[in-house]
């Protein structure tokens, strides 16, 4: 993996011929404690080839064309302002989480390619695959519309994994009667027959 802003900073004064050596430690230390007061994925941001990412296969959320737009005109005059939310690299890939509008009209446009040389800013959230999922869908569902065939989607790769209806409502955040309507769609009713909906439901893990 590349190295985070942390690990070039304290390298960059570590190399440094112009900084003491009992001098390069207090700096570092200060550097380490700032970074790590809050230990929270954003605590540690990388730059990586925006060329190393992959999108995942179950994004539901849209973007209309005029929205699209803004955020190119937000990126180009008020930089880059979020990193994107990936999984952690594998086979020199990693798989994206959230910010798909953000990394396609990147990797679209010339401009931003070239100003921010080729490469991205990540937070590496390390979970599994299907929290993974859930991540996306609940960093996507306050920003935009999904698409009920791919929320649905979504839902059945979850039930197949085992997921109960309660803890998918609750992992989701979504109401009874919105997974109920999922039912209607690429097969669900299959899923959910035996299921018996009510608030007793409880979470597995």
């Amino acid at each position: 993996m590349n190295k985070s802003v942390k690990q070039d900073i304290v390298d960059i004064i570590k190399e440094s011929d112009f900084i003491f050596e009992d001098y390069k430690k207090q700096l570092i230390k200060k550097i380490v404690t700032t970074f790590n007061q809050h230990r929270e994925p954003i605590s540690e941001v990388f730059w990586i080839p925006i060329s190393s990412i992959s999108p995942n296969s179950y994004n539901p959320n849209k973007m209309a064309t005029p929205e699209k737009r803004l955020l190119l005109s937000s990126m180009l005059d008020h930089g880059i302002t979020q990193p994107l939310l990936v999984a952690p690299e594998k086979n020199q890939r990693y798989e994206l989480i959230d910010g798909y509008h953000r990394w396609r009209i990147i990797k679209t446009n010339k401009e931003l390619r070239d100003r921010l040389n080729q490469n991205v800013p990540v937070v590496v959230l390390n979970i599994s695959n299907k929290n993974q999922i859930v991540a996306a869908i609940r960093h996507n569902r306050a920003r935009g519309q999904h698409q009920v065939g791919e929320i649905s989607e979504v839902v059945k790769i979850l039930s197949n994994s085992g997921w109960s209806p309660r803890k998918i409502m609750d992992a989701l955040g979504m109401e009874a009667d919105e997974v109920l309507r999922l039912k209607q769609f690429k097969g669900l009713g299959e899923l959910f027959k035996d299921e018996d909906y009510s608030p007793s439901w409880s979470w597995e893990e």
